[in-house]
């Protein structure tokens, strides 16, 4: 009874710091203006306004594709599954 009590308080304490990891990993980005390139070669120029979940939101946002430059108005949402790179500028 004991042995699953703290075997139980274990996995807990670990899913907790998993969480608070995932959280703190993207939370210095928020409020920053960043580059966010993708996996297809498409990069983002623009303030990361929040993380919700597997997504990123972008805001006064610039993408960048082959050269090519355009702006884009209104906030971009991002996937962070397909994120490559962000490089906070």
């Amino acid at each position: 009874m004991v042995a699953g009590l703290i075997a139980a308080s274990l996995m807990v304490a670990f899913v907790l710091c998993a969480v608070a990891l995932s959280w703190w990993t993207w939370r210095p980005l928020v409020k920053r203006r960043a580059v966010v390139q993708l996996d297809d070669g498409t990069a983002f120029d623009g303030v990361v306004m929040s993380r919700r979940g597997p997504l990123l939101v972008l805001a006064d946002v610039t993408v960048r594709i082959a050269g090519n430059a355009q702006r884009i108005d209104g906030p971009v949402v991002v996937e962070r599954t397909r994120v490559v790179f962000v490089q906070v500028v």
